[in-house]
Parts: C-alpha cells; structure tokens; sequence
C-alpha cells in the first residue's frame, strides 16, 4: 500500500528538471499551441529555455525591461493542470492565457476576441483540486485592462468561459445548459488553467481568439481571420505587459 501522502509534488518535478528558483519570469504569457509559444518567443530578447518536459516547452527572457516566460501549458484540461501548477510553484506571479475557443453567441465571429471574466467548469481535472462548489476567479484589474487595449484592436467580447474535456460532445442539450450560466464562449483549458492559479493565488486572465461558432455552425480553424488574430492576440499582449499600465499595477 502506498505510504506517502502525495506520490509527487510540483516541486519534486521541478528539481528533476533542474529547475532553479528566479528561472521564470513574474509574468508568463501561456499558450496551449506550440505555434504561438514560438511566436511569442520571438518577442523575447536573450530567452533561455528553462525546461523541456512531456512536449511542452518553456522559455523566459526580457521584454522592455521585464522578465517574461512563454510557452505551451497544456492543450487539454489534465495537462493545462500540470503544467499550470508547475508555472505556479515555478514562482509566475501574473499568468495571462492566450487561447482559442468557441463562440456561444450569433454574433461573435471568427477572428474576434472574448475576454473571460468567469469560468463554469466543465472539466474533470479540477475535481482533483477543488470542491464541485467552488468558484473560480479572475483577476478583475488584469482582466479590465485587457478589455480595454484589445477593444482598440478588433472586435472584443468580454464573459463567461465554459471549458470542456469533449469536443465531439458539444450537444444542444449541453451547450444551451451552460449559456444559460452565462458562457459565451467554450474552450478546453481555462477551467484548470484559472483554478489552479486561483488555488496559488496568482492574478490570472485569458484572452482567447474565436475559431469557430457553436450558434452559427461556422468553422474558422483555417480561416486567415483566426490566423490574423492569433497574431493580434500575441503582439496586444506583449503590448500590454510592455506598458506603463502593468508597471503601475506593480506599485
């Protein structure tokens, strides 16, 4: 029978790494795709890669005088989780994810920007961490100041974010079931990627890029409108944690 309270810790998992405190920066911006960890990497001056582990990848280097970390935290629930709690423990104070989602209103469209400001958790890893009447929470003063640079790029949508483990089960019966708990948009990481930052105490936001509709049945996942955001989506980002209004955040 097994003794120990817990097999492995974060921490346990970080030193056989060779992971060191101070290698992450105080900000990570945390992408599920490797392609727009890659982008954001470029954005970086002088980035070392601080570890390696399961395929996803992270990096930290300075950007207009701040040390940022980038990389791929997960595509799915049970990975986000994983890699999000190492991030936590890895000593992120500020986690922002850049992502892509559904949408859950008619008229949000391909390409657009939904900024979450709540989550229903679909999921089943957070069960793991969290009671099933928890609620999870989003940095409001992140989140508004998210809203208000990315409306000044493109259309931008601020609610709720309903994250599920079942892409092929989006059903009426359960897709309607959660827009009427107020989500507009549905995707497969902020769930765990918000609550285990909630759990560490981290401010934690999500920007995500639209790349399909479940009310108008549109697919974008090869549209040049989503492509385009993803690249709008990086650049406001690094924009915004470049800016005087994340270092006054600091003070």
């Amino acid at each position: 029978m097994m003794q120990k309270d817990v097999h492995m810790k974060p921490q346990d998992l970080l030193d056989s790494l060779q992971f060191h405190p101070g290698d992450f920066g105080e900000v990570g911006i945390i992408s599920g795709q490797p392609h727009r960890a890659k982008m954001c990497l470029q954005k970086l001056e002088n980035p070392v890669k601080n570890f390696t582990f399961l395929g996803y990848t992270f990096w930290s280097g300075n950007y207009k005088g701040k040390k940022v970390t980038v990389g791929n935290g997960g595509f799915y629930a049970p990975d986000s989780a994983l890699a999000t709690e190492l991030l936590c423990v890895g000593g992120i104070e500020t986690l922002i994810r850049i992502g892509s989602c559904g949408a859950l209103r008619e008229d949000i469209e391909i390409g657009d920007f939904i900024i979450a400001d709540s989550v229903q958790r679909g999921d089943g890893a957070t069960k793991y961490y969290v009671d099933d009447d928890f609620t999870s929470y989003i940095d409001k003063e992140l989140t508004d100041k998210l809203e208000a640079h990315f409306k000044n790029i493109s259309p931008t949508h601020r609610g709720g974010i309903w994250t599920t483990d079942a892409i092929f089960r989006e059903t009426k019966e359960i897709v309607n079931s959660y827009i009427d708990k107020g989500s507009i948009a549905v995707d497969m990481v902020t769930s765990p990627f918000v609550t285990v930052a909630n759990l560490y105490k981290k401010k934690v936001a999500a920007i995500l890029s639209v790349s399909d509709n479940l009310i108008t049945g549109k697919l974008g996942f090869t549209d040049y409108k989503f492509f385009e955001s993803e690249a709008k989506m990086i650049k406001g980002a690094f924009d915004l944690i470049g800016g005087a209004s994340m270092a006054n955040n600091k003070e």
